[in-house]
């Protein structure tokens, strides 16, 4: 399963790497990451349908989450891939 994490702290990448260590050695998951809505929409448009899961941060410079998540919605309608936006900040 490929799965594109989108956020600009790279940081982020280092905990995916270390949390599915496994997973990623037995390759039962493939990550890819961009640090930017930007970034991942050119991931996108070269990798049609490749991504079966995006996680993406809200607030990011530039392209927001919900930006990005808006471009998906309407150029990768059919089929769509999963969206799932992720944020290090609280409600307040």
């Amino acid at each position: 399963m490929k799965i594109l994490v989108v956020d600009d702290e790279k940081d982020m990448q280092t905990l995916f790497e270390q949390r599915f260590r496994k997973e990623i050695r037995e390759q039962a998951i493939v990550f890819v990451f961009a640090y930017s809505g930007e970034q991942a929409l050119s991931y996108l448009n070269q990798h049609v349908h490749e991504a079966v899961l995006i996680l993406s941060d809200i607030n990011m410079p530039g392209m927001s989450g919900l930006d990005l998540l808006d471009h998906i919605k309407h150029k990768y309608a059919i089929p769509p891939p999963v969206v799932m936006m992720i944020t290090a900040y609280g409600d307040e």
